[in-house]
């Protein structure tokens, strides 16, 4: 699914689930406030959740979007992941983890169907789905495959080869690249969104 396919899921859901949180607090908000300004009370009640949740998605959306896009990392969402590899090449998933490829910076696919994977220095050795093994060059974009590990490590300079699931090779270098940046977006878009719903506030019951 696309980018824009998820988001439109996510803010569906978002709308759902503020429509239950704004049953509660206008039903709590109705029976425990007192006369005096109960009509306004209800009202912020009735919008405060979904002030909140799209306060939230959006600047989380926003925010993520522009530290990944600086870190040359997937934002998290829609149907393509990847991560950077040496000098502007790529790690690229699309769709399912069997998809996985390795790119130049140019966008040309140099091998596909990776199923495991050991970065050193300019060099990437892995192994595809086919049970090939293979070794690319991030310099020169030269790529050699190879019917047995045995071979590959040949032109290992480690004594042994140490490939992982691709996967997790993804996984272990998006949270090294991306860091506490996901945890201060949250946090930030936490206060962004107790900040504009106390701005309803403002405006509704004083």
């Amino acid at each position: 699914m696309g980018v824009g396919f998820v988001i439109l899921i996510h803010l569906f859901i978002i709308a759902a689930l503020s429509f239950i949180f704004a049953v509660i607090s206008c039903t709590f908000t109705y029976f425990i406030s007192k006369k005096e300004n109960r009509r306004r009370k209800i009202i912020l009640a009735l919008i405060a959740p979904f002030v909140a949740f799209y306060t939230f998605y959006i600047v989380g959306v926003i925010g993520l979007s522009m530290v990944s896009n600086n870190k040359k990392v997937d934002v998290g969402i829609g149907d393509s992941w990847y991560v950077p590899l040496k000098n502007d090449h790529q790690l690229l998933f699309i769709d399912l983890p069997e998809q996985a490829s390795i790119n130049n910076g140019n966008g040309l696919t140099l091998i596909s169907s990776v199923a495991k994977i050991e970065e050193s220095g300019n060099h990437i050795f892995g192994k595809t789905l086919d049970n090939e093994y293979f070794f690319v060059d991030l310099k020169t974009n030269d790529v050699k495959t190879f019917q047995t590990e045995k071979e590959l490590s040949f032109l290992s300079t480690s004594k042994k080869l140490n490939l992982i699931d691709v996967t997790e090779f993804y996984s272990e270098r998006k949270k090294d690249i991306m860091g506490y940046w996901p945890l201060l977006i949250m946090f930030l878009s936490f206060i962004i969104s107790v900040g504009a719903v106390y701005i309803w506030k403002l405006i509704l019951i004083f």
